[in-house]
């Protein structure tokens, strides 16, 4: 796939295509990167051969192909369809934060695009749905060449703006979504963590399994402000002038507090949390991130 956009950068891709997304368990109907669906039947039609990866049955190689190529390929079949991913990607208002390093929306936006590239270049199918208070654009999850452009089209069409509303999204999410699947939540969280709770609790529910991929500026992650500052809200909240030193105590605890119940909801409900600081490349975070899914 060879496709120029700003949140695609090509070396970053070319580090990444060695590296697999895969979910901790199969869900329903579904061959997650190297593993084997769990449909069976005596009508099924050969699909395709891809190259055999550890933890293929063996018995699926096909041999003449293999004598002919010293390669091995197995055989996929119509039963057996691939990972299903939505990527809900935060597009409201506090996602247009950043000074030295840009903002985390376009950080947030690259890193979509990344998993997206990664997951389709290994026959997944991907979607994507852009949130403010709900889903505003949705990207049923499909596969092949071309969901690629569409999703990058999404992306370049989306500016970060307005009120959010996680609760509702992930509602709107578990409504859309017919089948199980993986679902990768990229925004801030800067929500109250029981309304998080109550969307997440939907989508477990509905057994699918979600990942929660947090981007933040390294300001709001330690508060380096030192002299009076006016703070304006990028969701509507008033604007207020403040001297950060007596500011920046009350705050830190305050975001600690937070980061904390937010932790601890995931925890509960057995969803996946990862922290990006967009000061840290993207190429670092997410190879971290997707060689602790490896490693799982």
């Amino acid at each position: 796939m060879s496709l120029v956009s700003r949140y695609l950068d090509p070396v970053l891709i070319e580090r990444l295509t060695h590296l697999q997304l895969s979910a901790r368990r199969v869900v329903a109907g579904s061959t997650i990167g190297r593993h084997r669906s769990p449909i069976k039947g005596a009508s099924i039609e050969f699909r395709q051969h891809r190259i055999y990866v550890s933890g293929d049955d063996p018995r699926r190689l096909d041999w003449r192909v293999l004598g002919r190529t010293d390669r091995p390929y197995v055989k996929e079949y119509d039963e057996e369809t691939n990972l299903r991913c939505l990527i809900l990607l935060d597009s409201s208002g506090s996602m247009a934060y950043g000074r030295k390093h840009g903002t985390k929306f376009d950080f947030a936006a690259s890193l979509a695009a990344s998993l997206g590239y990664l997951m389709l270049g290994q026959t997944e199918s991907v979607g994507l749905g852009a949130f403010r208070k709900r889903i505003d654009t949705f990207l049923s999850p499909r596969g092949g060449t071309a969901q690629l452009a569409r999703l990058i089209d999404v992306l370049e069409r989306t500016n970060p703006r307005g009120e959010s509303s996680l609760e509702s999204t992930l509602h709107d999410a578990g409504n859309r979504l017919e089948r199980r699947a993986l679902v990768i939540v990229v925004s801030d969280f800067f929500t109250p963590p029981e309304r998080f709770r109550e969307g997440m609790a939907h989508l477990k529910h509905d057994r699918h399994e979600v990942i929660a991929l947090r981007v933040l500026d390294r300001d709001e992650i330690e508060f380096p402000f030192r002299r009076w500052s006016r703070f304006r809200g990028l969701e509507g909240e008033a604007a207020q002038l403040c001297e950060p030193a007596l500011a920046r105590k009350t705050y830190l605890e305050k975001f600690q507090r937070h980061q904390k119940e937010l932790e601890d909801q995931c925890h509960a409900l057995h969803v996946e949390m990862h922290t990006f600081p967009t000061d840290v490349p993207l190429v670092d975070g997410l190879s971290r991130f997707l060689r602790s899914r490896q490693g799982a």
